[in-house]
């Protein structure tokens, strides 16, 4: 099956003076820009990318699709819609091109374990930050001195054939602002994260023993938890729910799913608030609203890597119930105010589950 598409394209040079008037300061990564999703608070200087020759651009962060550059400043410009049809009706397209895109079958790379040999048993990065050297083994982790991941700490991520299918990398060179604090190599939405790590017990065991789980954005939020014996995480690696997560967790019988997100509470719109409800309304398709909990991490701290390496303790914090009536509330309180955050489909059958939850 062969399909076609239209598009036209923006001059570069208006897109990065536009893209500049309006307080985005660009890193240049050759045939992109990078820079932070000012529109929604973002404090990480590489989320967004950009092709200089189209304004197509992805939020990482947020594990948006590939959007146009109308899009992106749509969002910019919410609250100042003359300005943005100024600008929109100012922009230079060039014609209209039309390319074909072919079907094609992907096959996931599998990796040979001895890859791992490569990667160096250098701690430092994340003993400085008070975690173990048990806890980075049972991740097995390792510092890479060369190729894709030079100068980060690596996570081999497993199948359940005990397969490697892809790698995390975490930058230690905290001060080098271009590059992503985070890289992945692999498909992750195929990923189903620590549970399927090869060791003598698994994290897979003990969430299927517990019938309970914490999701979590990133390795070092489940490395934290990990650390203070709360070892049912998995990480969603951004704020979205991957089908292969899902499926994972609907072959189980399950009790409780905390959604445990970053809480960007620095920003009007919390981005991470934002997609922990988006999980929600994903989840709810499948559980019980009951099943579901959404819950920042502790005393504001904006995740729980943070807030281990500030000495919290996450035992009490996953071990305290909530007031659901008032976490239902806050819930109603919030999708209501930012229902433009999300699809109004998903908004409306939220608001009538917390509608029937609350006897309304």
């Amino acid at each position: 099956m062969i399909a076609t598409k239209s598009q036209t394209s923006v001059n570069p040079t208006q897109i990065k003076s536009v893209l500049e008037s309006l307080g985005y300061k660009l890193l240049d990564f050759g045939n992109h820009w990078r820079t932070r999703a000012i529109f929604r608070g973002g404090v990480n200087n590489t989320s967004i990318q950009i092709y200089k020759n189209s304004g197509v651009w992805t939020d990482f962060s947020s594990g948006n699709k590939a959007a146009p550059f109308e899009r992106l400043l749509q969002l910019t410009l919410a609250t100042d819609k003359h300005k943005l049809q100024e600008i929109l009706s100012s922009l230079k397209r060039s014609e209209e091109f039309t390319y074909v895109k072919k079907e094609t079958i992907e096959m996931e790379e599998i990796y040979p374990d001895s890859i791992l040999q490569k990667l160096f048993p250098n701690y430092t990065y994340y003993l400085k930050r008070g975690f173990s050297e048990e806890t980075l083994k049972f991740y097995k982790t390792g510092l890479a001195g060369a190729g894709k991941m030079y100068r980060r700490m690596v996570f081999p991520i497993y199948n359940e054939h005990k397969q490697i299918i892809g790698f995390s990398g975490r930058k230690i060179d905290e001060d080098n602002e271009k590059i992503p604090k985070w890289k992945h190599l692999g498909k992750r939405r195929n990923w189903v994260y620590p549970a399927l790590i090869p060791n003598e017990f698994s994290v897979d065991a003990i969430i299927k023993e517990k019938q309970e789980v914490v999701l979590v954005e990133s390795i070092g939020d489940s490395m934290a938890l990990y650390e203070q014996g709360i070892k049912n995480t998995l990480v969603t690696f951004g704020i979205g729910c991957s089908p292969a997560l899902i499926s994972y967790l609907i072959s189980f019988p399950i009790k409780k799913i905390i959604i445990a997100g970053n809480n960007d509470f620095h920003s009007n719109n919390n981005h991470g608030y934002n997609g922990s409800i988006k999980i929600l309304m994903a989840l709810r398709k499948y559980f019980d609203f009951d099943t579901l909990e959404i819950r920042f991490p502790p005393d504001k701290f904006n995740d729980f890597s943070e807030a281990f390496q500030n000495e919290k303790n996450l035992q009490e914090w996953y071990s305290q119930d909530i007031d659901r009536k008032e976490y239902i509330e806050d819930l109603r309180k919030y999708v209501t105010k930012y229902m433009s955050s999300f699809k109004q489909e998903d908004v409306e059958s939220l608001l009538k589950a917390i509608a029937n939850a609350q006897g309304t």
